[in-house]
């Protein structure tokens, strides 16, 4: 099979199971259900469910690819890594997560497709290595943008609660800035034996699974109780999460395979217009009414992220042009 078919098929699978997993997500977390009268707010034991499944997915998908290289033998040699990821990103989610109850669902999406801001921070704090004046620039355009939309909502919430939604966005986003850059560099570390997305995919989401266990065990019980009665009393609960879970797992094996055999910029491409496909789709399913200024937000932001995309093409063929 040809590289640009396998890509072909890697994009239409992401774009196939992250556009279903996100029609799951806003409902699962963002509706009153009948019967308990409350959301299902318990982001952990989401996250915890997601990761289990990713996990055992992930283990078929390295069991398919027969390389001879376990994931126990994979989780032996790199569990510091492995553990400080998977940290990182238990971490992540359900900052995301919880950031749903207030700010709405297309303002979530539209924060989590800048994946230029926790790329920077990343590179500035804890890298220390300069930014150049185009990142800058985008930089700024996105966080314009965020903010325009975020804040200009139609229906507005305590100020309160926006801007602390909006900080836990940004938690998340750090977060999965210091998520992806350590999985780029250990994907890409040289070792005796080759490290796959699929290593990565199981390892990763064990981990998770383990730290979520530990956390609702010692320190939050009761959100593990409130989510089984939860579940109980309203079990409609259930259809969402299993197709969250699903189609997360699912996506996971695409975005791991495209990361694994094509550049990070190519896959940063694909979640980027996805996540836009998204946010329309959200607009467009859910009925979402987006003032002029939100939408101008909308144009701020993709403008500049597919400004800065642009850039990178050209700059990576000046460089191709040079080596000829």
């Amino acid at each position: 099979m040809g590289s640009q078919v396998r890509l072909v098929i890697a994009v239409c699978g992401i774009y196939a199971t992250f556009l279903t997993w996100s029609l799951a997500q806003e409902p699962l977390t963002t509706s009153v259900w009948p019967n308990s009268a409350a959301r299902f707010s318990h982001s952990s034991f989401i996250v915890l469910c997601q990761a289990l499944t990713a996990a055992v997915v992930g283990l078929c998908y390295l069991k398919a690819q027969r390389s001879g290289y376990g994931a126990r033998e994979f989780i032996r040699k790199h569990w510091a890594d492995v553990a400080g990821i998977s940290l990182t990103q238990a971490l992540s989610a359900p900052a995301a997560n919880h950031s749903l109850q207030y700010v709405d669902y297309v303002g979530y999406m539209l924060a989590k497709s800048c994946k230029l801001l926790p790329i920077m921070l990343v590179h500035v704090l804890v890298y220390r290595t300069p930014i150049g004046r185009d990142k800058a620039l985008v930089g700024v355009l996105v966080s314009g943008g965020v903010a325009l939309f975020t804040l200009g909502g139609a229906e507005r919430k305590q100020g309160e609660a926006s801007l602390y939604g909006l900080g836990m966005l940004l938690v998340s986003l750090f977060l999965d800035g210091l998520t992806n850059a350590s999985q780029d560099r250990l994907l890409r570390r040289p070792a005796s034996k080759k490290i796959t997305g699929a290593h990565l995919m199981v390892a990763l989401n064990t981990a998770i699974v383990l730290w979520n266990l530990a956390y609702l065990v010692l320190f939050d019980r009761t959100q593990w109780q409130g989510s089984l009665q939860q579940l109980h009393a309203d079990p409609a609960i259930l259809t969402y999460l299993f197709t969250y879970c699903a189609c997360g797992a699912l996506g996971q094996c695409f975005v791991f395979f495209t990361l694994e055999h094509y550049s990070s910029l190519v896959l940063a491409t694909v979640t980027v217009t996805r996540k836009m496909v998204s946010m329309l789709l959200s607009i467009v399913v859910y009925g979402h009414s987006v003032r002029p200024v939100q939408w101008l937000g909308i144009l701020v932001v993709f403008g500049g992220i597919i400004w800065e995309t642009v850039k990178k093409g050209q700059r990576g063929s000046g460089q191709k042009s040079k080596q000829h």
